[in-house]
This record gives C-alpha cells, structure tokens and sequence, in this order.
C-alpha cells in the first residue's frame, strides 16, 4: 500500500501554508482522503502533478507569527472573540445593577 501524505507534507512540498492546501481541497483541485473522519491524506502523484500547473504565492509572503506584536495579537483575540467579550461585560452589568439596585 502507498504511503499518502498529510496536509503538512503536502504544504511543504508545494512551499505553501497548510491553509493554502484546505483551500485547494475546497476547490476541488486537490483530492483528499479522510482518515478516521478528519485527517486528510494525499496521493502523493496527484501532488505532484499538480505542483507544475498551478502558481502559489511563496510562504515568505505570508506574515511571520512570531513577529507579531503583542498590540496586533491583542486585536486579533478581541476580533476573534468579540462576541464573547461583549456577553460577558454585559452579564456583568447585569449582575452588578441586581446587586446594587
């Protein structure tokens, strides 16, 4: 039995994110085989092949998570959380003006 690559592999072979590579799934450009209902795996000559016909921006384009500041990490948790973040300060008005009032 061939041994299929995984989603890092693959990411790694076409010098791109592991994003890129869910988002040629989507597409329908790349197969992929699902192990144990969530662990993709590939047929490494379909990789292959696909590696020559189509363009991928390079991974030193994207953003390194590493240099983020701590001010743009922040954002970004808010972003991502905002609406958990709002439910909680208004539950806590709530419970303070049970309180007092």
């Amino acid at each position: 039995m061939e041994k299929l690559w995984t989603t890092a592999e693959v990411a790694k072979y076409l010098e791109v994110q592991e994003v890129d590579v869910e988002q040629l799934v989507k597409q329908g450009k790349l197969t992929g085989y699902k192990l144990g209902g969530q662990f993709l795996r590939f047929r490494p000559e379909q990789v292959e092949g696909l590696k020559g016909t189509i363009q991928f921006r390079p991974n030193s384009a994207m953003p390194h998570r590493g240099k983020r500041s701590w001010i743009s990490q922040l954002t970004d948790l808010v972003y991502i959380y905002d609406f958990y973040i709002v439910s909680a300060a208004l539950l806590i008005i709530v419970v303070i003006y049970l309180v007092v009032g």
